[in-house]
């Protein structure tokens, strides 16, 4: 095992210094890098003062999202093979991650144990999907010149390392799996070319290709879900209509009742 990153001392760096170091390095908010690993803003910080503990899990989201080589990961090893589960996650349950009050949790995979590479894959790939949708509804709130517009949304899929997490994807996963994952990266390539060519966030043209990308986005965590035997979930259970978000969205002017 290599030694773990030092503080400039002879004290090993802690998680959560490694984690801020790296995260300020990359130019990302606590907000931002929340939003590319699925955790809280909230458990982040605490991670990052030290009053969490962290756990392999959150370092691995973290290693990938910053492109940091897996220093975070070799953290958590060296000060603890067996890294507790962590307390507070996005309110979204990490996949296969054990909690008390969830049906299966008895066989989910540990938060320490390595997923199966068609599962990590497809968790990369969702990952990176929300990613570059993110960074594309940036470009489209920017008030960009068209080259420049055109050169940055090209460059937010580019950044976010979309198109190697596709070929991971390709190569290890189910059939089902990357089906529903080359749905979804084809329509949000259909977002992409909409920003480029002018599309602002509010304009018909945007949502006219929005409203099926959230909707097969949702059909390619279903498709997770089952890869790790989980039961599906419904758009009822979660309060909605269906998958595609136009019952919630203002500019669609049709905003689900309450």
């Amino acid at each position: 095992m290599t030694d773990p990153p030092h503080d400039g001392t002879e004290h090993p760096e802690s998680l959560g210094e490694c984690l801020r170091r790296h995260r300020q390095a990359a130019n990302l908010s606590l907000a931002d890098l929340a939003r590319r690993v699925n955790y809280s803003r909230g458990y982040l910080s605490k991670v990052e003062t030290g009053r969490a503990p962290g756990n392999l899990a959150l370092a691995r989201r973290c290693d990938q999202a910053l492109a940091t080589g897996g220093v975070l990961a070799a953290l958590v090893r060296h000060a603890s093979p067996a890294a507790p589960p962590d307390p507070d996650t996005a309110g979204v349950p990490t996949p296969g991650r054990p909690t008390a009050d969830r049906p299966g949790a008895q066989t989910a995979l540990p938060t320490s144990a390595p997923l199966p590479p068609g599962l990590a894959s497809g968790v990369a790939f969702m990952l990176a999907l929300d990613a570059t949708h993110g960074a594309l509804r940036r470009v489209a709130d920017d008030d960009l010149s068209p080259p420049r517009r055109y050169d940055a949304a090209n460059r937010a899929v580019h950044d976010a390392a979309l198109y190697v997490a596709r070929e991971q994807l390709l190569v290890s996963a189910t059939v089902p799996v990357v089906a529903a994952g080359e749905v979804a990266f084809l329509r949000l390539i259909a977002i992409r070319d909409a920003i480029r060519t002018g599309a602002a966030l509010a304009s018909p043209e945007y949502h006219a290709v929005y409203h099926p990308f959230a909707e097969s986005l949702w059909t390619f965590r279903m498709a997770l879900r089952q890869g790790f035997g989980e039961e599906p979930v419904t758009p009822a259970l979660l309060d909605r209509i269906d998958w595609s978000d136009r019952e919630r969205c203002a500019d669609c002017g049709a905003v689900m009742p309450r």
